[in-house]
């Protein structure tokens, strides 16, 4: 009889069809994901990774999960949870999902203390009913967004958004360090320019998402979860993220690293859970090594993170439920992390991110081939840039007949996301057959590489323009922008993935943007 695992998140196209009923424990593993929201990135690129490594992956009905600033039906939510939790060996939650709807919900709610409470007493109640279920759980430290944007935040962060991002790092650095008069000056004049009761409103809203992480951390303790992940999505030296950090850090600090991680991060989190069950299913902690690139290199810290990427590493790593290697003749896997050579990450949309010649980057794909050549399985975190591949790399990969060699690879939106999907669908391949593994390979080329660090920003800078849209949302002409971006990346893959043979994709705007799409490839062989 193989064990099932239920992880609630978000929905993978291909299962669609069983989702939404109780699951029969007899023939199959199950997992159930109802994560953050209903991106590729946190559904079907996580689902699809984790039922060709672990059979059958079942999530609750579409309809019910959050879409952009829509919640997910989360009573229903709760109700579908209970039904199949009694018969599941693991159960991955996101507390965002289940607490206030999804991730950009948990931003704007309006929720009570006392509905709060309700819905986190339903994690208890799990375990009531099923006490021998393993019970994964991941919730994000609400972000400080930087810019003014009410795309994701309250809509009065469209035009307070900046002022109230510095308000909190100063506040923050002053419970750190002491703050020069000039500081406490400017402080006292962003002060006087947002409104006071944007401000409370702000700040009674983190103060409950705190109060909610909180909660989380105790059922932690009293072992009703098993492992916690508390992920600081978009943060910052100093911010009030890391304000709230610090607390929850420190309220966590006994609890052992197989019960608890904190991590720079969110979107990745889902698929490193359920890394970590499969792993624990098959009795398995695979052991990975850690090859960065050279210069900075793992005291590197990206943009939109707060610490160095060789402790986002080691976060990762214990996620997942692996361990880290110390020599590379230890390791089932390793990570090759392409970090920027001078420390600092750039936008892979930028002219920065032009194809050149790098001593840095030939040594680190010279070490790549030396590894695979030995016979070792390695994937690619590629986080010198954010938001898509370093061009330089990939065309060195390329000339070097590497990229199909590859296990996994992954260079896309922030360093965290990259090393999480690199970490867990390169594990994950090791419980597949390899032409799935080939496929998913694929796919994060040609949406990382392809779509993220080239199409995305032509479309951007041509079409978009052409047709008076804006890149934050495509309006009535996702006809037009899909038929653009297949034959772009068509033609892409024709020029610098033939070895995949991929015969067809399929593309779509998730969002109505352009900043993400779905991409499905209709035939790839090896």
């Amino acid at each position: 009889m193989k064990r099932i695992i239920i992880a609630v998140a978000i929905f993978f196209v291909a299962v669609t069809a069983c989702a939404g009923s109780p699951v029969e424990k007899e023939d199959s593993i199950n997992i159930m994901y109802v994560p953050l929201d209903q991106r590729p990135v946190n559904l079907n690129y996580v689902t699809g990774t984790v039922d060709a490594a672990a059979d059958n992956v079942i999530t609750p009905p579409l309809e019910l999960l959050p879409h952009k600033r829509n919640p997910g039906e989360i009573g229903k939510l709760w109700q579908w949870v209970f039904e199949n939790g009694k018969q599941a060996d693991y159960i991955v939650l996101s507390a965002d999902t289940m607490v206030y709807g999804g991730l950009t919900p948990s931003r704007i709610h309006n929720i009570s203390e006392d509905v709060l409470t309700e819905r986190l007493a339903n994690f208890d109640k799990i375990k009531e009913l099923n006490p021998d279920a393993k019970l994964f759980v991941f919730d994000t430290i609400m972000r400080t967004h930087k810019q003014n944007t009410s795309l994701a935040e309250p809509d009065y962060y469209g035009i307070y958004g900046s002022k109230i991002f510095e308000i909190t790092a100063l506040w923050d650095k002053g419970e750190v360090q002491d703050l020069t008069s000039v500081e406490e000056k400017h402080l006292r004049k962003l002060l006087d320019s947002v409104p006071q009761e944007v401000l409370k409103d702000y700040m009674d809203r983190r103060e409950k998402n705190s109060t909610v992480n909180s909660k989380l951390v105790e059922k932690t303790y009293d072992g009703v979860i098993d492992h916690l992940v508390l992920c600081r999505d978009d943060t910052s030296s100093y911010s009030q993220s890391s304000r709230e950090y610090r607390v929850l850090a420190e309220m966590a600090r006994d609890l052992p690293r197989n019960k608890f991680t904190a991590i720079a991060g969110a979107d990745e989190v889902g698929l490193l859970l359920l890394t970590r069950a499969v792993n624990e299913m098959n009795n398995q902690k695979p052991a990975v090594y850690t090859r960065y690139a050279n210069g900075v290199g793992g005291m590197t810290i990206p943009r939109y993170e707060d610490y160095e990427v060789w402790k986002s590493v080691r976060d990762h790593i214990n996620a997942a439920g692996c361990l880290p290697a110390y020599t590379p003749k230890e390791a089932d896997l390793i990570l090759a992390v392409n970090t920027p050579e001078n420390g600092v990450t750039g936008e892979a949309g930028s002219v920065k991110n032009m194809v050149k010649d790098s001593e840095v980057i030939n040594a680190f794909v010279n070490d790549i081939g030396v590894y695979i050549g030995r016979g070792h399985r390695l994937a690619v975190a590629d986080i010198a840039f954010n938001n898509g591949s370093d061009n330089s790399l990939m065309a060195e990969l390329a000339s070097a007949n590497l990229l199909e060699k590859l296990t996994a690879y992954a260079g896309w939106n922030t360093a965290g996301n990259s090393l999480g999907y690199a970490l867990g669908q390169g594990v994950l391949a090791g419980y597949m057959e390899e032409k799935e593994a080939q496929h998913i390979l694929a796919v994060r080329l040609l949406d990382d590489w392809g779509y993220q660090a080239n199409v995305r920003s032509d479309i951007q800078r041509n079409l978009v323009k052409e047709v008076d849209l804006t890149k934050f949302n495509i309006q009535d002409k996702e006809a037009l922008m899909r038929a653009a971006v297949k034959a772009k990346l068509m033609q892409f893959a024709d020029e610098n993935l033939d070895q995949f043979n991929i015969e067809g994709i399929y593309v779509t705007f998730p969002w109505n943007r352009t900043f993400e799409i779905y991409l499905r490839l209709n035939e790839v062989s090896s």
